[in-house]
């Protein structure tokens, strides 16, 4: 009897296909079943085109560089850019992150703003004064 994965395959559908194996993978990181490897291994012998040319990024391959915030960054990025090598080294980090629960992000402080959005600020407040030290002056002028 075909699996759900399996079923999924015979659609056809490239983005019901990447879905699914991204929720998959999410819920059953270790793939203790080897569904997931399974389907793998069928979808490239079907030649099936739901791989894209992995974009370049860098991988992280240090096992103590992994944790839940990092696999959240590689979610984004395999859906951005659903390439065959992002998709193994998630399937890596899930597994290694599944069995040590201890593998928990570390707090990351509280960022309101971007990095940039420090000197859009100064920038603006500098130009506020001027407006209002300018205005002063236009006013003084005017009545003095």
């Amino acid at each position: 009897m075909p699996t759900q994965l399996e079923i999924i395959l015979t659609s056809n559908d490239i983005a019901e296909i990447q879905l699914q194996l991204r929720i998959y993978l999410m819920n059953h990181p270790l793939d203790s079943d080897g569904e997931l490897a399974n389907v793998i291994t069928k979808i490239n012998e079907q030649q099936l085109d739901i791989w894209k040319a992995h974009d370049g990024k860098i991988l992280v391959q240090e096992e103590t560089k992994w944790n839940q915030s990092y696999l959240a960054e590689q979610q984004i990025e395999l859906h951005n850019n659903f390439s065959q090598e992002r998709f193994l080294h998630m399937m890596e980090v899930a597994n290694f992150l599944a069995s040590d629960p201890s593998n928990e992000a570390p707090p990351e402080p509280f960022k309101l703003y971007g990095a940039s959005m420090g000197t859009i600020m100064t920038v603006g407040v500098i130009i506020f004064c001027i407006i209002a030290i300018t205005m002063v002056v236009v006013i003084r002028n005017q009545f003095i």
